[in-house]
């Protein structure tokens, strides 16, 4: 009657723990899975390599330079910025279902 009991507790408090957190409770039992496996050893992630290899692209060097407050305003005083307004596209009509 005692395990029953007992049994029943543990279901109970397993059940309550995954409620609380369920991806913590799911890596709590995988690792008590693999301890009775054998494997209690948790296994490395495999290293990833580069995604861009060296060779592809090439170096570019530069040369920072310091423009002074007066080198700022006369440049955009000559350069007047412009903006061209164009219409927006849609391509979806959206349609409200009653």
């Amino acid at each position: 009657m005692l395990r029953g009991a007992w049994r029943i507790f543990m279901q109970m408090r397993r059940m309550q723990r995954f409620m609380a957190d369920p991806e913590g409770e799911m890596r709590r039992q995988a690792a008590k899975a693999r301890a009775a496996a054998g494997g209690a050893a948790k296994p490395k992630p495999a290293r990833r390599g580069k995604k861009i290899p060296r060779d592809v692209g090439e170096y570019v060097s530069y040369t920072e330079i310091e423009v002074t407050e007066e080198e700022r305003r006369a440049s955009s005083d000559r350069s007047q910025t412009s903006f061209k307004k164009e219409e927006q596209v849609t391509d979806i009509k959206w349609v409200d279902i009653e």
